[in-house]
């Protein structure tokens, strides 16, 4: 016998009163990652009671990895390495930025930080009309879910490697993510979309892949702009005071 849903939801609230865990958000990304297929059928029937809503999953996630790249400094730390990396780089943007690199680095860092869940939240977000364009009968909510269900489970992929590079010293890792991360969204779409996005075995690695390329281009614009206004910010908080 299948256990109620609702009397599944009133035991996790109760547990999440008395330990302050949300039992729900783990087993929903615990099922997303060993049956995705399960998560991404909840979500297209609308159900609101046996999964938390992706989007909750995307944003704590993300939240964890801004943590974890601390553990090297943070994107300053991040920004640092990238420009170290090549030559004659960092005398030329402390020129720039008439500033030692750690100033630069510190105020990148400190917006990057704040920007980089809304900007790469927000141009990921688009995918979900591709997801619409796979299967239109699908609600707006139901392509919403689904596709932050696929960029979390990237995201999971993306902070396991960060947590690699950062206890091994490993940046080549770091170098490799954007490449690790488009074959993640594109086996978590396999994994889960036949029978909910797509019909056939062929239809699905096919369109898979096409979600994967969208999406990592929404991926790298949201870095691109996320870039450019914390560089901006970090240059006028050296030269234009405060």
């Amino acid at each position: 016998m299948s256990e109620n849903p609702q009397k599944r939801e009133e035991l996790d609230n109760t547990l999440e009163d008395a330990f302050g865990v949300n039992f729900r958000a783990l087993r929903t990304l615990k099922d997303l990652l060993v049956r995705p297929s399960v998560v991404f059928a909840s979500y297209a029937a609308n159900d609101r009671v046996t999964y938390t809503p992706s989007i909750r999953l995307f944003v704590g996630l993300i939240a964890v990895q801004v943590f974890v790249s601390f553990l090297w400094g943070g994107y300053g730390g991040l920004l640092i390495s990238q420009w170290e990396a090549q030559p004659g780089t960092i005398p030329q943007m402390e020129g720039l930025f008439n500033a030692p690199i750690a100033d630069v680095a510190e105020h990148y860092g400190n917006a990057a930080t704040l920007l980089h869940a809304i900007l790469v939240g927000s141009f990921t977000a688009l995918s979900a009309f591709l997801i619409g364009t796979f299967n239109k009968s699908l609600g707006w909510v139901s392509r919403l879910n689904i596709n932050f269900a696929i960029l979390t489970g990237g995201t999971v992929v993306g902070l396991l490697g960060l947590m690699l590079a950062a206890v091994t010293g490993l940046m080549a890792v770091v170098n490799w993510m954007p490449l690790i991360v488009f074959a993640s969204y594109w086996i978590f779409f396999v994994r889960g979309a036949k029978g909910v996005v797509t019909t056939t075995m062929a239809g699905t690695v096919v369109k898979g892949g096409i979600y994967a390329a969208v999406t990592m281009i929404y991926v790298i614009l949201g870095g691109i702009v996320m870039a450019i206004i914390a560089l901006s910010y970090a240059y006028f908080r050296i030269n234009g005071g405060g």
